[in-house]
């Protein structure tokens, strides 16, 4: 009988849902993916996606072995040559042109701890140019660390203390589905819950009201909601003069507001913002929760901003049951020294939304050669086509991944990676409190290794393998030693997940805030942005998927059509019929897509779930241009404008 074993492990995936993993494995493979019943988020139950993780795991088309092209051509090779080759590699650029001409781009495909000893590797080197900015929440970040000083979430289990919940461009169902028991929990104790967002959704049937704005114009619908409450007296007027600065500049910003502009602007029907503006002013503790698409466009720290000012204009903010909560920056928890920043004798930084640009552009040195891990950039970047061609121009590309992605396939040595069921590490959620241990379940599938033994080994060979020698566990333990100062050890965290020692389940609790003054920064301007123009007449939004995390879908996937979901009146101005064959052209591209017709979908607006793959024509970043925030250098996704063609 062969042997029977269950693994409690943690996902990794860029999901704020962090979910403890119980694991099953008979005879050495895995056989089921469950929700770890301690856990005090997961409570035993997974999403799609992560229970479907095992096709992945398993698939025949995941890399087995290392890869070199030679002449176009792929080749596998053994571990030792290809670490030498990309030693060999390494050497040369940095002797010829510098460690500055060397790009490391790592992003959140696959996160946890060990993941920091990747940095530590490259400032070994001398310092690389490292990716910055942000595919996914810098324009957040940057608007609320200027308002709070830090950005701080609500522990999601303090919405229990909530009469109002208003979800915000947040679609929990499909990307953050431990939320939804909560909210159901929440409206049995009697809390309202309202939903913002311009797609009817799942999560539309599980709320008591839904706004749907034009996308974009949510700024406008905050002012808005701010200058009725502040007319119907509902203000908190304690909580603006005793914790906020910029108070009487925010106030006479609202004030010279005109309600019927802003009501055009925002797209919602006066009636509708009267009703949800003194709901969530008249129901208080009132709790905000903000989604990713919120800020994925220039003015997205503005947006950001002007939600976190409803919060103060209410008193809702560092209260139980209140906040706008849109998630926590939890890593801190762990020692960031490893990293080795002191080792840098150079730093440079190129950011995501601009890579194909900024690598043209780059001098003194040029960037001569790439390692990604964690990402798939020539997916994913904003006007990925032009990623691609910029790609060509360098001389080495080293890839970290478990199949032929698109980055993957511009690269000149690829190096096959483990999963999270297949390595040790320690990971923290972006969204709830705890910190979970990654234990392997089964032994890597053909010759994958992890990235700490990729960089190890790349260490060792370029000399620098002193300043990386260790276990994965000897190093977990330095990582999480301001952990073991509150009693959490490597070892209590393989047994069950454990939340973070002295984290605030309500920030900022009692109007105290970590900036300069101690006070709540409002924003004072808006810039009044418009979308759309006569000859791309379309909005285009790409929401994540129910079935994949962003770009990590298997090939065969892609053998069903990409669908464009659209308005049956927007369809019919374009004569096009549900099911037909058609075009969605911007400016700066074009895609093959079927039409679907959807009554869920707002006139003006073309709905492509995003992540498939540019290699097979599917991917929504060949209609996207490279924009960036004005703040947080955010990629801005949803200012595209788009026409359909039949």
């Amino acid at each position: 009988m062969s042997e029977s074993k269950i693994v409690l492990t943690t996902c990794t995936r860029d999901c704020p849902d962090t979910c403890g993993v119980s694991a099953r494995v008979v005879g050495g493979r895995l056989v089921a993916i469950n929700g770890a019943r301690e856990h005090g988020v997961t409570h035993s139950f997974l999403c799609r996606k992560a229970v479907d993780y095992i096709r992945r795991v398993y698939s025949p088309e995941r890399l087995r072995k290392p890869l070199r092209k030679v002449d176009g051509v792929w080749q596998e090779i053994g571990w030792d040559e290809a670490v030498s080759l990309v030693a060999d590699l390494t050497k040369r650029t940095i002797g010829q042109y510098g460690s500055l001409s060397i790009l490391h781009y790592q992003s959140a495909g696959s996160t946890g701890a060990l993941k920091m000893l990747n940095k530590r590797f490259f400032n070994l080197l001398g310092g690389v140019t490292e990716a910055g900015g942000s595919l996914c929440g810098g324009a957040a970040i940057a608007g609320q660390t200027q308002d709070f000083g830090r950005r701080g979430g609500h522990d999601p289990q303090d919405l229990m203390n909530a009469r109002f919940i208003l979800l915000w461009g947040r679609n929990p169902v499909d990307t953050n589905p431990h939320l939804m028991p909560i909210l159901k929990s929440a409206r049995a104790r009697g809390a309202r819950v309202a939903l913002i967002d311009p797609l009817t959704t799942d999560t539309s049937r599980f709320c008591d009201m839904q706004v749907r704005p034009r996308p974009g114009m949510d700024g406008y619908l905050a002012l808005a909601m701010a200058k009725v409450i502040m007319d119907a007296g509902q203000a908190d007027m304690g909580f603006l003069e005793g914790h906020c600065d910029n108070t009487d500049a925010y106030l006479a910003m609202v004030k010279e507001q005109d309600l019927d502009e802003l009501v055009e602007m925002s797209g919602v029907p006066t009636g509708e913002i009267e009703i949800l503006a003194r709901a969530y002013a008249g129901h208080k503790p009132a709790a905000i929760i903000c989604g990713w698409g919120l800020q994925r466009y220039q003015w997205g720290a503005e947006v950001f901003r002007l939600i976190d000012a409803l919060g103060a204009v209410t008193g809702n903010i560092g209260i139980p049951g209140g906040g706008v909560s849109h998630g926590r920056d939890n890593d801190g928890i762990f020692d960031q020294t490893v990293k080795g920043k002191d080792f840098a004798r150079h730093t440079r930084s190129i950011p995501k939304p601009l890579l194909a640009t900024a690598l043209r552009e780059m001098q003194d040195p040029p960037v001569k050669m790439a390692f990604i891990n964690g990402a798939n950039p020539l997916n994913q970047s904003p006007g990925a086509p032009a990623v691609v061609e910029a790609f060509k121009d360098l001389d080495a590309v080293v890839v970290l991944e478990q199949f032929m992605t698109d980055t993957a396939e511009a690269a000149d040595i690829v190096l096959p990676t483990t999963t999270y069921l297949e390595e040790t590490d320690v990971v923290a959620s972006f969204w709830h409190g705890f910190v979970g241990s990654i234990n392997p379940a089964i032994e890597p599938v053909g010759e994958a290794k992890s990235d700490f033994e990729i960089f190890q080994e790349l260490a060792n060979r370029l000399g620098i393998g002193q300043e990386m020698a260790g276990s994965a566990d000897e190093w977990l333990e330095r990582i999480i030693a301001p952990l073991e100062a509150e009693g959490i050890t490597l070892e209590k965290l393989r047994e069950v997940h454990q939340p973070i020692p002295d984290l605030p389940a309500v920030p900022y609790e009692g109007g105290v805030f970590p900036t300069q003054s101690g006070k709540l920064n409002l924003i004072t301007n808006f810039s009044r942005p418009r979308l759309g123009s006569e000859e791309y007449p379309l909005i285009l939004l790409t929401p994540h998927s129910r079935r994949w995390v962003h770009s990590q879908v298997l090939p065969h996937d892609h053998d069903a059509p990409l669908e464009a979901r659209v308005n049956p009146g927007t369809a019919g101005v374009s004569g096009l019929a549900d099911g037909e064959a058609a075009t969605v052209v911007s400016e700066a591209g074009s895609l093959s897509v079927v039409v679907r017709h959807d009554e869920g979908v707002p006139p003006g607006v073309v709905s492509i779930e995003q992540g498939r793959w540019l290699k097979y024509g599917q991917s929504v970043n060949q209609l996207t241009s490279p924009l960036m925030s004005y703040e947080g250098e955010n990629a801005c996704y949803y200012q595209t404008t788009v026409r359909l063609e039949r």
